[in-house]
């Protein structure tokens, strides 16, 4: 009797600020334009407007543009952790949630929410340490669902959900 291979792998977690920024973090770096939210180009456009403000300051004439660059830096900088804000209070209604991933797709359960979806809803996926991010099929991945890391039972789940999900969709 051949023993079949358990495809199935369920996390439960409740959604965290830090499982929401890196994932965030990973939807914009692997953007085409994801280089801008990397923290080089940061600290290069901060120090191009704080060079630019203090040559300025020296003439003696002072401009917007000269403010707006270190501004900008700040808003880059802290993007991931506005936009992990916004989508926490959106959905700390669902409390602790149950994800089962197998062949067919994904199945979510929250305290308000009941919700499957099929592989074909997603065109690939990212990772770092924390999360695995389920993207969009669209050209930018904009839309994701978050699979936090923390949420198996063992770790030897999180190499299982990684075969399961690469069998699926491509990395990128």
């Amino acid at each position: 009797m051949i023993e079949q291979q358990k495809t199935e792998v369920v996390l439960e977690y409740e959604v965290q600020h830090a499982d929401l920024v890196d994932a965030v973090r990973l939807i914009l770096r692997k953007r085409k334009s994801g280089f801008v939210y990397r923290l080089p180009f940061v600290l290069t456009v901060a120090l191009l407007g704080v060079a630019l403000i203090l040559l300025q300051a020296r003439s003696g004439r002072l401009d917007f543009f000269s403010f707006f660059l270190p501004l900008y830096a700040v808003l880059l900088y802290f993007l991931p952790h506005l936009s992990a804000s916004r989508l926490l209070k959106a959905n700390a209604h669902q409390g602790r949630l149950r994800l089962t991933v197998d062949e067919e797709g994904l199945r979510m359960v929250g305290a308000q929410a009941d919700l499957r979806t099929t592989w074909r809803n997603y065109g690939s996926y990212a990772e770092n340490d924390r999360v695995f991010v389920l993207r969009s099929p669209d050209r930018a991945g904009r839309c994701a669902n978050v699979l936090v890391k923390r949420g198996a039972a063992d770790p030897a789940e999180i190499d299982r959900l990684r075969t399961l999900i690469g069998h699926h969709l491509p990395k990128v």
